[in-house]
């Protein structure tokens, strides 16, 4: 037997082992270059329409006021326009302009509101005579009665005393001379009127005043009428009268819109012919319109939060 170095066996095993880990390297293969690198995470796109916050109910009423203010200023390059309105529904009140003009026939009105008011002050029933002449005026707007009205209450300076009586404020200027038609006032001081006379919610004595402004002649219903729901129920006074400046034409009264009612009036002068008044006045009711209908929806949207908290004060107090 022979024995063999100990350097010589070291040298064996070294190659052994070298060949059994060849070996096992070729077994085993290669590593998936799969697992060798680290994965991409997959991309998130985004929608650019999609709005994680919802606007400000306020903010869009806002808005939609203001883009109205700015066609109302593009109407007012044609014809001199004033109009406002409160809205009872939601509260809301809109203005724009701040002149006073001529009222022409929409003084019947205030004729009709102050026989009223002091025939109850008097506790007397208008006569047969009068009621006729208060329906006249306002379902007809004829001009005979209105001036047997002008005299019996005083003319201009016993209109606006007893206006002031009446209401608190006159808000008028009345024509002297029977010249009632070439009274002055603003669409504002004319909605805090009907707020007044057309308030059916209480015991009132202008009820007459109010069956006859929904009973308006047929020819005699255009102006803020193009703003009320189809079919509705429609209480209104319309005005017009030709001066040296231009056509003075107006229109007032009560509409609903949505079911919901609105006082508004238009009042317009400088106007090419009595058709293009009516056409400036109706598209002006259309237009504010709008600022109704986007304070009632900012309205809505508050309801779950501060609407609630509104009304559990109320009921509180």
């Amino acid at each position: 037997m022979t024995v063999r170095p100990a350097r010589e066996i070291a040298r064996l095993a070294c190659l052994v082992a070298v060949a059994l880990a060849l070996v096992a390297l070729s077994v085993q293969g290669p590593t998936p270059a799969s697992t060798a690198l680290t994965p991409t995470p997959p991309v998130r796109t985004v929608d650019p329409s999609a709005s994680t916050t919802e606007p400000d109910p306020a903010t869009v009423a806002q808005q939609a006021e203001d883009r109205v203010r700015t066609r109302l200023r593009q109407v007012s390059e044609h014809a001199h326009v004033a109009v406002s309105l409160r809205d009872e529904e939601s509260g809301a009140a809109f203005d724009y302009g701040s002149a006073s003009f001529a009222t022409a026939s929409l003084i019947k009105v205030h004729l009709v509101a102050l026989m009223l008011w002091r025939a109850e002050r008097g506790g007397v029933e208008l006569t047969t005579a009068q009621r006729t002449d208060a329906e006249q005026m306002l379902t007809r707007s004829e001009n005979d009665p209105a001036n047997r009205a002008y005299a019996a209450l005083g003319g201009a300076a016993g209109i606006e005393s007893g206006l002031t009586k009446a209401f608190g404020f006159p808000r008028i200027q009345v024509g002297e001379q029977f010249q009632w038609g070439h009274s002055m006032t603003k669409p504002r001081a004319v909605v805090a009127l009907l707020e007044e006379v057309l308030d059916a919610d209480h015991d009132t004595p202008y009820e007459l005043l109010q069956d006859a402004m929904s009973r308006v002649v047929p020819e005699q219903r255009w102006g803020v009428s193009a703003l009320a729901d189809e079919g509705s129920k429609v209480q209104e006074k319309v005005g017009w009268v030709e001066d040296p400046g231009g056509w003075v034409v107006n229109s007032s009264g009560r509409v609903l819109v949505d079911d919901a009612p609105v006082l508004i009036s238009v009042m317009t002068d400088r106007n090419a012919t009595l058709e293009d008044g009516i056409a400036t006045i109706e598209k002006v009711a259309r237009l504010v319109g709008d600022v109704v209908r986007a304070e009632r929806a900012a309205q809505q949207k508050e309801l779950p939060f501060s609407a609630v908290l509104r009304r559990s004060a109320a009921q509180v107090g």
